[in-house]
């Protein structure tokens, strides 16, 4: 675990025990559910990236100009109603 990640858990498990009302030797419980949370948001991160990169693949292709429509679909003569 690198300094930053060490810090924000920090942070979280304090604001864990801000919330809950400063109970003593629930420590190690916030820190474990600091830890937690952090991994869930880094792993929804890194979710949301790979859905980014897939969605702006899919933008990609479907951004191609399409073909002209088709003669077939003027109305042709000696149809029904002339």
């Amino acid at each position: 675990m690198d300094n930053d990640t060490e810090e924000l858990i920090r942070r979280r498990a304090y604001a864990i025990w801000e919330q809950e009302g400063r109970p003593e030797g629930q420590d190690r419980r916030h820190w474990e559910q600091a830890s937690r949370e952090m991994q869930r948001e880094e792993n929804q991160s890194r979710s949301g990236e790979k859905e980014d990169l897939e969605t702006e693949g899919t933008t990609h292709a479907t951004s191609t100009p399409t073909s002209p429509p088709s003669e077939s679909k003027s109305p042709k003569a000696g149809s029904a109603g002339q």
